[in-house]
C-alpha cells in the first residue's frame, strides 16, 4: 500500500489554473509596488507637458485629454514592466536560485515554466505596443518602444562579469528604461505639433533626473543583497562604490535634486517647487541620515520611500495641470 506521502506531485504544467494564474501574476510582481516605479516618469512628463500646453493654450487642448493620455502611458508602462520583470526572472532564475530573496519566485522555483513565462511574456508586450500606438496615434511609436524594449533586454545581463570588465552595471539600463518614458510623455501630449528630436531634448532634464534617481534607490534596495551577491560574484554598482556606499549615495540623489532645479525652472509652477523639490529634498536628506553601509538591510526602506515619493509627485503634478487649466 503506498504511503501517505508516495502521492505524486503537480509540476507546473499540471498545476490548476487558478494557481498558475496567481504565479504568473507575482512573476511580473504585479502584487507588489515595483511595477509602479516603471510608470512614474511617463506619467510625470505626460502630466507636466499637459500642465505647459493648457497654461499656453487652455482653449485648444482639452483638459481630459491631458488626463487620458497620462491613464493610457501609466498602463502601457505597467504591462511593458511586467513582461520585462518575467525576461529579467527567465534569464536570472539560476542566480534567482541562490539568493535567499529571490529564491521563492515561480520561475526560479519550478512553479512555472520557461514557455508558460515566454508566453506570458510575449502577451504582456504586444498589449503594450498596442496601447502605446493608441496612445501616440500610430507616430514614431518603434522611438517609443525600441530603446526601452533594448534597455530591458541587457539589464539582466548587466549583471554579469564583462560588463563589469568594462564598467558598465545593471542600474545603467534600469535608469535609461525607467527615464526614458519622459520623452514618451512629451509624445503623448505633443507628438502631433512637435519633431521626436524636440520631444527628447524637452524630456531632457526629467530624464536625467529621474535616471540618477532610480540608480539612487535602486543601488540602496541591492544593497540588501550584498551577501548574496557577494557570494555569485554579481555585478553591481554598489560594488564599484565599496565602503564609499554612503558618499556614493549622497551624489546621486545631489544629481537627482540638480536636475530637478532645470525643469522646474523651464516650468515656471510656483506649486511645484514646493510640491516637488521641497519635498524631494527634505525626503533624501531624512533617508540618507538613516542609511547606514553596516546594515545592508537599512536600504530597504529607502526604496519603499521613493515609491511614495513616486506617487506623491504624481499627485503634485496633476494638480499642476488643474491649476494649469
Amino acid at each position: 500500500m503506498a504511503g501517505k506521502n508516495d502521492s505524486p506531485s503537480l509540476d507546473s504544467s499540471q498545476k490548476p489554473k487558478p494557481y498558475l494564474a496567481t504565479d504568473l501574476i507575482v512573476l511580473s510582481r504585479f502584487h507588489l509596488y515595483n511595477g509602479w516605479l516603471a510608470t512614474f516618469c511617463g506619467v510625470w512628463a505626460t502630466l507636466l507637458a499637459g500642465a505647459k500646453k493648457l497654461a499656453d493654450d487652455s482653449d485648444l487642448t482639452p483638459f481630459d485629454f491631458v488626463l487620458y493620455q497620462a491613464l493610457y502611458v501609466f498602463i502601457s508602462g505597467y504591462i511593458f514592466c511586467g513582461a520585462g520583470m518575467v525576461w529579467n526572472d527567465l534569464i536570472d532564475s539560476a542566480i534567482d536560485r541562490e539568493v535567499a530573496r529571490t529564491k521563492n519566485r515561480p520561475l526560479a522555483a519550478g512553479r512555472v515554466t520557461t514557455t508558460q513565462a515566454i508566453v506570458w511574456m510575449t502577451v504582456q508586450y504586444i498589449f503594450s505596443w498596442w496601447l502605446l500606438n493608441r496612445t501616440l496615434g500610430g507616430l514614431n511609436v518603434p522611438h517609443a518602444m525600441v530603446p526601452v524594449t533594448i534597455s530591458t533586454l541587457l539589464y539582466p545581463f548587466g549583471k554579469r562579469q564583462f560588463f563589469h570588465k568594462v564598467y558598465v552595471y545593471p542600474q545603467y539600463f534600469l535608469g535609461f528604461t525607467l527615464a526614458y518614458p519622459s520623452v514618451i510623455g512629451q509624445m503623448a501630449i505633443s507628438g502631433h505639433h512637435q519633431s521626436f528630436e524636440d520631444s527628447v531634448i524637452k524630456a531632457l532634464p526629467l530624464a536625467i533626473a529621474v535616471f540618477t534617481w532610480t540608480l539612487y534607490l535602486n543601488t540602496a534596495y541591492s544593497y540588501q543583497d550584498k551577501v548574496g551577491d557577494e557570494k555569485m560574484n554579481v555585478n553591481s554598482v554598489y560594488v564599484a562604490a565599496g565602503s564609499h556606499i554612503h558618499s556614493f549615495l549622497v551624489l546621486l540623489a545631489g544629481f537627482a535634486l540638480s536636475a530637478t532645479i532645470f525643469l522646474l525652472r523651464a516650468q515656471g509652477s510656483i506649486w511645484l517647487w514646493g510640491s516637488w523639490m521641497c519635498v524631494w529634498t527634505q525626503s533624501f536628506a531624512s533617508q540618507l541620515i538613516r542609511f547606514d553601509a553596516k546594515r545592508p538591510e537599512s536600504g530597504g526602506p529607502i526604496h519603499k520611500e521613493n515609491f511614495v515619493l513616486g506617487v506623491w509627485t504624481i499627485i503634485a503634478c496633476a494638480i499642476e495641470v488643474v491649476i494649469s487649466s
